[in-house]
């Protein structure tokens, strides 16, 4: 997970080996890839675009606040964001809504490819664990439409007074998984169990990496990550 799949930062003898892989792989992939997409002027402002990206796993992402800080249209970021997912270096997650066009309104989460390219902080320990539960899911969600042709999807919920649940999965339009993603702490996440208790056809679940015993708390399973993961249809 701290490496990310790539065998040579995978496999290099050191962590600093590996990191200065990484920032070159950043380098060329916006000037060699990118390019094909966006014009040469704009490479500047699209590398420290998706440097800003790297610390902004996890959570809502404001292009209008970006947009500022780099002094370029919030349309312009909507654009490298756009070249990004088309590129299949970061995907998106959009808030859980039943009216479609309301979540399309409020702002998503992004989530890279490579878990390697996440930058963690003391203030964001878990981004990177986050980060590949997310992708995970998403090939769970991708997996039951290829092969059942079920009309399933990752999302997240947040409320306007800030209460969240890092994701939820909605099959033909109906929640049927609440999960939160912890590193280490098994303390039941409120949010969780307030929307666990506003949609009660949806299973709850708080998956924590290092967990020592797995337990049932009402109606939130409180389960090892590694274990529920390897249980998802792909």
């Amino acid at each position: 997970m701290q490496r990310g799949g790539f065998p040579e930062p995978c496999l290099a003898a050191t962590d600093d080996e590996a990191e200065r892989w990484r920032v070159q792989y950043a380098t060329d992939l916006v000037r060699e890839d990118v390019l094909e997409f966006s014009r040469l002027q704009e490479v500047a402002a699209m590398r420290l675009f998706l440097d800003m990206l790297r610390s902004r796993v996890g959570s809502p992402l404001s292009l209008a606040s970006i947009a500022r800080d780099l002094a370029v249209a919030p349309a312009t970021l909507k654009r490298y964001l756009d070249i990004l997912q088309a590129l299949f270096i970061v995907f998106t997650v959009q808030p859980w809504h039943r009216n479609v066009g309301r979540a399309l309104l409020q702002a998503p989460k992004v989530y890279f490819f490579d878990t390697g390219m996440v930058r963690v902080s003391v203030d964001n320990a878990g981004a990177r664990f986050e980060n590949a539960v997310a992708a995970m899911l998403l090939k769970h969600v991708q997996f039951r439409r290829d092969s059942l042709g079920r009309e399933t999807c990752l999302h997240y919920i947040r409320t306007k007074d800030g209460a969240e649940v890092d994701f939820a999965v909605a099959e033909d339009g109906a929640l049927t998984h609440l999960i939160e993603c912890k590193l280490a702490d098994p303390a039941l996440h409120r949010p969780l169990v307030r929307f666990a208790e506003t949609f009660p056809e949806a299973g709850a679940t708080q998956l924590v990496a290092e967990l020592r015993q797995e337990e049932q708390r009402g109606r939130i399973a409180i389960r090892c990550a590694g274990d529920w993961l390897a249980g998802l249809d792909a």
